[in-house]
């Protein structure tokens, strides 16, 4: 089944009333927005094509598993050239919304878990650019980071996609 939506024609996934990611346009990039999705259909749709793009995927499956086992993962996003229709992206680029507190908490995580958190550890370990906040920033701090967060390099408008968690 297909529906419109600002941006043009999506496919309905089937049971879950969420949209599948749409079409790139023929930039190669997502039309602009906030696209839902959960992590499996990510790693389909722009983890498969290549070599390279399947290093990523793993990669970025991993960063998120390890967010996970936190418990304070609340939202998680992707955009730059991984979500592109590029046959070889540089890297991953990624923002976690961590539950309140977790600022004051992940300094105490395993080292195996903090390495997501830390900047410079996660681009040597997983090819990623990790940004990460709480959810003390509120919804108009974090609407105007997604904001920029969708503009290519190139300050093309392009769509992000956020990634839906099963649980």
């Amino acid at each position: 089944m297909q529906l419109w939506q600002a941006g043009g024609w999506k496919k309905q996934v089937a049971g879950t009333g969420e949209m599948s990611l749409p079409s790139t346009l023929p930039n190669g990039y997502l039309p602009p927005g906030v696209h839902k999705a959960a992590l499996e259909e990510i790693s389909n749709r722009f983890g498969t094509n290549t070599p390279r793009r399947q290093v990523l995927a793993i990669r970025l499956q991993e960063l998120l598993n390890l967010a996970r086992l936190t418990g304070k993962l609340r939202r998680g996003f992707v955009w730059g050239s991984f979500v592109t229709g590029k046959p070889f992206p540089r890297d991953l680029d990624v923002f976690l919304l961590m539950g309140e507190g977790f600022d004051r908490e992940f300094t105490s995580l395993p080292p195996t878990q903090r390495c997501v958190f830390e900047h410079e550890r996660a681009r040597v370990l997983f090819e990623a650019d990790i940004f990460w906040a709480t959810e003390a920033v509120g919804e108009d701090e974090l609407a105007s980071w997604l904001s920029v967060f969708q503009l290519s390099r190139d300050m093309v408008q392009c769509g992000i996609v956020e990634v839906i968690f099963d649980d």
